[in-house]
C-alpha cells in the first residue's frame, strides 16, 4: 500500500481509539452520577456526545478516503 493510505488508516485508528475512550468516560460518568437529575446528567454528557459524533465522522472520512486512494 502507498504511504498516503497508511497515514489515513493510522488517523482512522487514532480516531477510533479516542472514540472508545470517550465511550468509556461516558459510561463511568453515568455510573458515578446515579443520583443526578436527567437535565444535570444531560448537561454533563452533551460535550462527550458531540465529541464522539465529530470523531466518528472524521473516522468515516478517513476510511472513505483510504478506500478511494487504494
Amino acid at each position: 500500500m502507498e504511504w498516503n493510505v497508511w497515514i489515513l488508516l493510522i488517523f482512522a485508528g487514532l480516531f477510533l481509539i479516542t472514540d472508545v475512550a470517550m465511550f468509556v468516560k461516558m459510561v463511568s460518568l453515568l455510573k458515578k452520577c446515579k443520583d443526578d437529575t436527567v437535565k444535570g446528567l444531560g448537561n454533563k454528557l452533551i460535550p462527550y456526545l458531540h465529541a464522539t459524533g465529530v470523531l466518528s465522522v472524521l473516522m468515516a472520512i478517513c476510511m472513505i478516503l483510504a478506500t478511494v486512494m487504494k
